[in-house]
């Protein structure tokens, strides 16, 4: 009974210091970024301007107007919402999705959810990789955040009709308009 005390703040502490998951916080971005990838981080990208297309090693922090805006200009668009560190079946490899993607005639945009481990996979992709900018949404909380962008992204009607299922984390664009929410693009496209 003397180390229950002892047990309760080691739990704190765990909860605390060890997991943004847990109280729902982007991580930290001074913190998880060597000095170098901070400065590949493009925070103030021109709102009219249309989104970069090829890969050129910097994350871009985006609102959902600006992925919208580009999204238009492709026939077929899959939105990934990525967390690196994923382990759910429903998470793809970027280098897999990428394939997967290009094999299909699909335009592939990734949405990293933090910043941690951001570049670590990113050279697989043929788009740069793109994150929900906190500073334009003026928020670190992961549910504001990321509601904030997908309002701007698909309109306030869709999502508040698709956000039971928004964790399936690929977003299927035809024409630059929302077709639905994909579970799994690898069983949906062996279906064709």
């Amino acid at each position: 009974m003397k180390h229950f005390p002892i047990k309760i703040i080691s739990l704190l502490m765990l909860l605390l210091f060890g997991g943004c998951q847990i109280i729902g916080l982007r991580t930290n971005f001074s913190r998880d970024l060597t000095k170098e990838q901070q400065r590949k981080v493009v925070w103030d990208f021109p709102e009219d301007d249309f989104l970069p297309t090829q890969n050129d090693g910097r994350l871009y922090a985006i609102n959902g107007k600006q992925m919208l805006k580009t999204i238009q200009q492709y026939p077929k668009v899959i939105v990934y919402q990525w967390s690196p560190h994923c382990s759910s079946e429903y998470c793809s490899t970027l280098s897999g999705l990428q394939t997967l993607c290009d094999q299909n005639g699909i335009t592939l945009f990734v949405l990293a959810d933090y910043f941690h481990d951001a570049f670590s996979q990113a050279q697989s992709l043929s788009n740069p990789l793109f994150i929900a900018n906190e500073r334009y949404y003026k928020t670190k909380l992961c549910p504001k955040l990321e509601k904030r962008f997908y309002i701007d992204l698909l309109g306030e009607e869709t999502y508040n009709e698709t956000k039971d299922i928004s964790w399936y984390r690929y977003c299927y664009f035809e024409d630059g308009k929302f077709v639905k929410y994909r579970r799994d693009p690898y069983a949906e496209f062996d279906k064709k």
